[in-house]
Order: structure tokens, then sequence, then C-alpha cells
């Protein structure tokens, strides 16, 4: 198999995704319900064309391209279900761009298709990792910062490209916002490791903060930009403890890449065989996972699908071993043990799916326009969301500040913006604006448990 691998032969590629995309089409024969996230962002690009805006009607901690994806996704019709292929598609423009930069750059020896299968193979290790999300479409532009990064490492003058690394990363950034921290890995590698100047450094920053006034100006236009910066402050800078069930998801995706791409950094470590371009991206990439290990601890929770920025380095890390073991059976031996580590982690996560993924609705309603003032959104499976509050951890201080009245105003409008047929309020929300918006709530009676129903007058 790894001499197959080998080959830079295109076929060998197009074989790997028909198998894959086969894989994936026999993954969603199962019908599997989405994940809690995934569900929550189908509902945000969903609000997003009924006209909402970003933040300041849905209090979500979404990066804002992410948002306009989402919604991109929505306008289209294109049905949840379709996640995997568009992940797919996704995942193989990152292996390309990641094999291609492996291969212009000679970092490696000859290695033909082995790091496009790599690649794949390691994104394979979680069903959450063929669900797109900020975190996954922001990597490709990451991805290009680095071939950039590289691109001027080569040569022994920096030139005015730089800009475009700042570019990338401002790119990342707005799909997921914490790869912003990823600007100090671009500087910081092409200070170390090539002769850039203090007028190319401002270039660079300039190329990242232009994306950022871009997006500013946007949400200055849309009276948006208060609202982006509180959510943010108030999701930021809240530390979030997994669970212990969580923990083990995280490290049954993750453990197999950590563990062969230490390995593979200590080996290489000790070899004399690394050309100087090599060993630049070696030092590159520790540097990018030595960021990626403090981004941890400002991503708004830490799930396997948004630690997928660990994995490019650790798969380069990884590759060292195919080039450094001498005997070709370990070699042979390594590719197997992946493809096993890769169906123990899947079946792993098979035998615990009902824990990842969203509950089945509970509520009798179906294909009604309804709002929940609570966490269960799973109640919008088979119903029409009304109102912005998909994520309730951050909506739920609107109903504790009812003494202020710009609240009062905005939980007016969004109520009367899209009048639901049913509310759902677990959490005995709705009784508190009885004081405070009695036109509102004399609309509607109790039919059921925490349900309301908007009387026909």
């Amino acid at each position: 198999m790894f001499q197959i691998l080998r080959s830079s032969s295109i076929f060998v590629m197009i074989l790997l995704i028909i198998i894959w995309l086969l894989t994936t089409i026999t993954l969603n024969q199962f019908n599997l319900l989405p994940y809690t996230w995934e569900f929550k962002n189908y509902l945000i690009g969903q609000n997003l064309n009924h006209g909402y805006r970003i933040y300041k009607d849905i209090r979500e901690n979404i990066g804002p391209l992410s948002a306009n994806f989402y919604q991109l996704i929505d306008f289209l019709k294109i049905p949840i279900t379709w996640n995997a292929y568009l992940a797919t598609g996704i995942i193989v423009l990152q292996a390309i761009i990641f094999q291609q930069t492996i291969t212009r750059f000679l970092l490696l020896p000859y290695l033909g298709n082995l790091p496009f299968f790599i690649y794949s193979v390691f994104f394979h290790f979680s069903m959450e990792f063929l669900v797109p999300n900020g975190s996954m479409l922001g990597l490709t532009f990451l991805l290009l910062a680095w071939n950039e990064i590289l691109a001027q490492q080569s040569t022994l003058k920096v030139t005015d490209r730089v800009f475009l690394i700042g570019l990338y990363i401002g790119i990342a950034s707005i799909f997921f916002l914490s790869y912003a921290l990823f600007l100090f890995w671009a500087i910081l590698s092409l200070l170390f490791y090539s002769s850039i100047n203090l007028r190319q450094i401002i270039l660079l920053i300039i190329g990242f903060s232009l994306i950022f006034i871009f997006t500013g100006l946007m949400f200055s236009y849309r009276d948006n930009f208060q609202s982006f910066f509180d959510v943010y402050k108030n999701s930021a800078f809240i530390i979030y403890v997994p669970t212990a069930q969580q923990i083990k998801q995280i490290l049954v995706a993750y453990i197999t890449a950590m563990v062969l791409g230490i390995w593979g950094f200590m080996k290489v470590i000790n070899s004399t065989k690394i050309k100087s371009n090599a060993q630049k991206a070696q030092q590159t990439n520790m540097m990018w996972l030595i960021i990626s290990i403090l981004i941890i601890f400002i991503i708004p929770t830490v799930e396997k699908i948004n630690l997928v920025f660990f994995l490019p380095p650790l798969i380069y890390f990884t590759l060292n071993l195919f080039y450094l073991f001498k005997s070709y059976w370990l070699k042979e031996f390594l590719v197997i043990t992946l493809i096993i580590a890769m169906l123990y982690s899947l079946s792993n996560e098979w035998n615990d799916v009902g824990q990842q993924r969203i509950s089945p609705q509970k509520l009798p309603i179906r294909n009604e326009k309804l709002m929940v003032l609570g966490p269960q959104i799973e109640e919008y499976q088979n119903n029409q969301m009304s109102g912005p509050f998909v994520n309730w951890e951050l909506s739920k201080s609107l109903f504790t500040n009812l003494n202020q009245y710009k609240t009062i105003i905005m939980l007016h409008d969004y109520f009367a913006k899209d009048m639901p047929t049913y509310i759902y309020d677990p959490e005995s929300n709705f009784t508190k604006l009885e004081y405070y918006l009695p036109e509102l709530t004399n609309q509607y009676a109790r039919v059921g448990n925490h349900l309301y129903k908007k009387i026909n007058r």
C-alpha cells in the first residue's frame, strides 16, 4: 500500500477521493441526527435569511464569515444532510494545498500522494470532522498563509507578498476569531527564519488589519459593531471546563496524531538528512503547534471540531517517519496502523453517537412557527424557528435585565418581527414579560406544560 501511495499519479488521488465519497455516502444512509452545534449553525443561516443580524439580533459568538457561509447554504436550500459532502470538498482542497506546498518547496523527499492520504486519514478520526464549521473553513486560509511563509523563507530576500500572508490570516480570523493569534506565528516565523524588515512586517500587519477594518465598517453600517464587541466581551473571557466525556472523545480523536507527530518531530531533531528549507519548515510548524496550544484558552468551546488547527503540523511531523524509517516494512506497517487507528476511533465514536448528537424532539407539535426560550433547540427539528435565540447561554441575560428600557424594546422587536404560533418556555421566562409587555403576553394562552399558543383574534 505504501508503494501505491508513493506514486504521484493523479489516478491514485482520484481513487482515494472516490473511496472517500463512497464512505461518506454510506455514512449518510444511517440518517444520524446532527450534532448540536451543527444544527445551531443551520438555524443561524436560516435566521440571517429571515432578516436578523448576527450579534445584534442573533446573540452568538460565531465568526462573521462562518455565519455568512451558513446563510449561503440556507439560501441555496442545501439540506443539512449534505454537510458531509461540503466538508469532503473543503478537506480535499486543504489536502491538495498541503501536498503541493510540500512538493513545491521540497520539504520532504519524494512521497507522491502520501501527504494527501495522511491528511485525509487524520481528518477521518472523528465524524465531527465531516461537518464544516468556522475552524475548518478558516484552516484553508491558514494553509495558504503557511504556503506563502515557506515561499518567503525559501528566498534570500523577502518580497512584498508578505501582504498576502496577513490577508490570509485575517480572512481565517473572520471565519474563526481565535485564529487572529496566528498573526504572531507569521511574524515570528519570518523574523527568525527569513530576512524580513520592519516595513514588510508593517505591510503584513496592514494586510491582516484591512480585513478587520472592512468587517468593522460593514458592522458599523448595519449598526452592529457594538453588538459584535459585546457578544465577544461576554464570551471570550469565560473559562470553559470540558467534561470527562468530552476529554475522552477529544483524546480518542487526536491521540494518534499527537503520538505520531511528536515522535516524528523528535526523530527529525536527531537527523542530519534534513535540508535547509525543510529545517525552516519544521521549526515554523513547531511554532504553529505552540500557538495552537495558546489558542485553546481563547476558543469559545473546547470541542473536537474546534481543534482541527492542531492537525496540519502534526501531519507534517508524522510524514518525517516515512522519510526517516529505513525499513520498507516499517513504512507499510505505519500506513496500516493509521487505518486501524482511524477505524477504532470511528467505531468508538459510533458507540457514543447518542451522547454527541442532538436529542430527538419532545414537543408534540410539527410544522409550526416556534420560539424556544431555553437551550432546547432540538425542538426546532420539525418546526420553523421564530426569533433569534440560538445560543441560550448568551441570550438568557436579556430576561435577567428586564428593568432596562432598551432590553424591553429589543424583546418587543424580536417578537413583533416574527410572531411565533407557539412559545416553549421551559425556564418560565415568558411569564416575566407579563408586567413589561402585556399586549404581547395577552395574545398567548397556555396549552401545555410550559407551552403557549397564539390566540386567533
